[in-house]
């Protein structure tokens, strides 16, 4: 399964590091233009998803977690990223 993970990191000289650590833990892909986007594969749930990466954040931030179904998502990416996008769907 592919998700598309975006946050608003709210709280200002807060180290992410830890959440970026988490993130990069998944198979992922990134738009260097997306700063706050990863696209990541993986077999679990969107619920255990944030689980996971709910402790590296503070309650003023804030995380969305969606699933990508085939044919249902349309943008303007690299096509990199589509490429990576298409062989895990």
């Amino acid at each position: 399964m592919v998700y598309l993970i975006t946050y608003d990191l709210n709280k200002p000289g807060k180290d992410y590091t830890t959440l970026y650590g988490a993130l990069r833990k998944y198979n992922y892909i990134r738009d260097n233009g997306l700063d706050s986007v990863w696209f990541v594969s993986t077999s679990w749930t969107a619920s255990q998803i944030y689980e996971h990466l709910r402790h590296h954040l503070d309650a003023s931030d804030k995380l969305f977690i969606t699933q990508l179904n085939r044919g249902s998502y349309f943008g303007w990416l690299h096509k990199d990223i589509w490429a990576w996008i298409g062989a895990r769907l």
